[in-house]
């Protein structure tokens, strides 16, 4: 049970939304949703030594960022009904189906080429984290059930975002996202690069146990 101690990471980050709930519901929404999914997975995972302590401290710190960055529920509470056709109109320049599209025009129109950048990489090692960590902690038993794991997560990540945008159309409440096939491509390509560290952090570990028993020898 001293695992769930690391659920007193996002209540810290979300102190605000605990003890003024009355003035920021929407924050203890959002944090009510990230202890469910951390209890979900940490009733999974085991800690057998003060390394696998450090890697569930660094994930718990990255699963808070990750959903503030990606679904993070903010100005969904309905205080009106502001519906106009063209609000609807500008769903559809928030989508994108066309793979690589997305990609190309983010270096062509950004201005910035290291914003560019930033983007793209971004989204690619976005969930490199969440897989390694999946592998690491067993919750899933195979590298192919972790690229499963991954697309439906990110898949799901662009179905939130594609509701929020559709409440905004509607409702103008919430924030106007963008559901990119792109986004979907990267973040599955970065799940790989979370595999390949996990596949060469099981090598060295392999070496290094051995390296051990040699010497206890």
């Amino acid at each position: 049970m001293k695992k769930f101690i690391l659920l007193g990471i996002p209540i810290f980050f979300y102190r605000n939304s605990i003890l003024y709930f009355y003035y920021n519901l929407e924050g203890l929404i959002n944090l009510i949703v990230i202890l469910i999914c951390l209890i979900f997975l940490l009733k999974r995972t085991t800690f057998r030594n003060m390394f696998d302590w450090f890697i569930g401290i660094c994930f718990v710190i990255y699963f808070c960022i990750l959903y503030y960055q990606t679904i993070y529920l903010r100005g969904f509470i309905f205080e009106g009904y502001n519906h106009s056709v063209e609000n609807l109109k500008s769903l559809f320049y928030t989508i994108n189906l066309i793979p690589i599209k997305g990609i190309i025009s983010e270096i062509t129109i950004n201005p910035s080429v290291l914003s560019a950048l930033y983007q793209i990489f971004g989204n690619t090692f976005m969930l490199t984290p969440f897989t390694f960590a999946m592998l690491y902690f067993k919750w899933t038993k195979s590298y192919k059930q972790t690229i499963w794991y991954s697309f439906i997560c990110t898949a799901g990540i662009e179905l939130i975002q594609f509701f929020q945008s559709l409440f905004y159309a509607l409702f103008v409440i919430g924030l106007r996202r963008s559901t990119d096939i792109d986004d979907i491509i990267l973040n599955t390509i970065g799940a790989g690069i979370g595999i390949g560290c996990y596949y060469l952090w099981s090598k060295i570990e392999i070496r290094f146990n051995k390296g051990n028993s040699n010497i206890s020898i």
